[in-house]
Formats: structure tokens, sequence, C-alpha cells
């Protein structure tokens, strides 16, 4: 592919930009669809405070669900098959067509978060994404959305699990400005970010195929 083909959301805080000559992001795996087992610590939203997550598994991203991804990982399609029978819904918020400070993020972009996988194949999202690419064609996009490097995030719970280990399924929600971005981040919780998604000032949530495993302290 060219150079102009390469286009990638998130780096150094940005929302969504392009980039030349971009090499290929870690996946993080170490079998693709199933992450490096590591231990440690994120924040999140949960009913207007922050809490805790501590991670002891290596993600999890449902191989009968295609990606093009080295991770294995993918955004817009729902997993077929889920690692456990019970589990519970883990939102994220990506800044998108704006720059926000990189480590203002709980997983910052270019920053692995533990447990996280380097790459994701977003080019599901390609007709959403086209239009702050106006000058590439939908297949230079979708090209480029394959195997990208995971954007930068916020993390948002609805529920503790009575702070039980367990999986989570990750669901994406794209803001596309920065004052509904920091209005959602000021109100730190899922009853917000969800009323924004019903009055359309987001995307609407996006399944992925994405698991993630912690506990919430």
């Amino acid at each position: 592919m060219l150079a102009v083909t390469v286009a990638i959301l998130t780096a150094g805080g940005a929302g969504v930009a392009a980039a030349a000559n971009t090499a290929a992001p870690s996946s993080n795996a170490m079998a693709k669809g199933l992450g490096i087992n590591e231990f440690g610590m994120t924040k999140s939203f949960f009913n207007g405070g922050t809490v805790n997550f501590t991670y002891t598994k290596g993600y999890y991203c449902d191989k009968s669900v295609s990606s093009a991804a080295s991770s294995g990982c993918e955004v817009g399609a729902t997993y077929k098959v889920a690692p456990a029978q019970a589990f519970d819904p883990l939102y994220i918020t990506v800044p998108l067509g704006f720059m926000v400070p990189a480590m203002s993020m709980e997983c910052p972009a270019a920053l692995v978060c533990v447990d996280h996988p380097g790459s994701i194949d977003l080019s599901r999202l390609e007709p959403n994404l086209k239009a702050l690419y106006p000058t590439l064609t939908a297949a230079q996009l979708t090209a480029a959305l394959k195997n990208y490097a995971t954007p930068g995030h916020q993390h948002f719970i609805t529920t503790k699990n009575g702070g039980k280990g367990e999986w989570w399924d990750v669901k994406v929600v794209g803001v596309t400005s920065l004052a509904e971005w920091n209005a959602i981040n000021a109100h730190k919780s899922f009853t917000f970010l969800n009323q924004q998604v019903t009055a359309k000032k987001t995307t609407a949530i996006i399944p992925s195929n994405l698991f993630l495993y912690f506990a919430v302290n």
C-alpha cells in the first residue's frame, strides 16, 4: 500500500489523524485471540466516581468473528462465542476527530494498557469514519484500519460484580467533540453516557469480539 493509504485513529491524543509509514502495532498476544497474561491496574468511572480494575488474565477475542488485526480483535461486530457464561459490559469511550491530552486518558494512545490488545481491526467502521478522510477512498481507509493500534480511551462500568473477577464484554462509544468528551468525563457514569448516546450526541454503542478480565476494587 502507498503511504498515503495509512490512516490511523489516535496518535498522541488525536481523535482521528492520518500518518504515513506507520509501523505495525504490537498485538500483545500469546496467540491470535488470546492476550499475554499480565497483572496490573487501571481506573474506571462508575456511578459518578472512580474505581480501580485489577487485571489477572490476558484479553480474549472471539476468533469465530473475522479480524485482520494481529491480535484477532475487532470492533463493529459482536462476539459469537463468549469466554464464559456470565459476564458484564465494559463501555469504552474513544475521541474521534479532535485532540485530547494523551495522558488524560486512562489508557493513552500508543501505550497498551495491561491485558489489552495492542492492535485491533476497525475496518467495519469505515463508513462511519469516511467523512473524516475526504481525500482517501473507501478501499484505502478500509485497508488502513485493518490492523490499527488500539486507540486511547476511558472506561465505564455499570456494576462492581461484588469485587469478583470476571470477563467483561467490551463495547465502544465514539465521542465526536471535545465539549461532549469533557461532559461525559465530568459525570463519570454510564447513565449519563447512555443519555448522550440516546440523544445522538455520540455514536451508537458499537459491539466488538473483545473481552477483558478483571476485578473491580
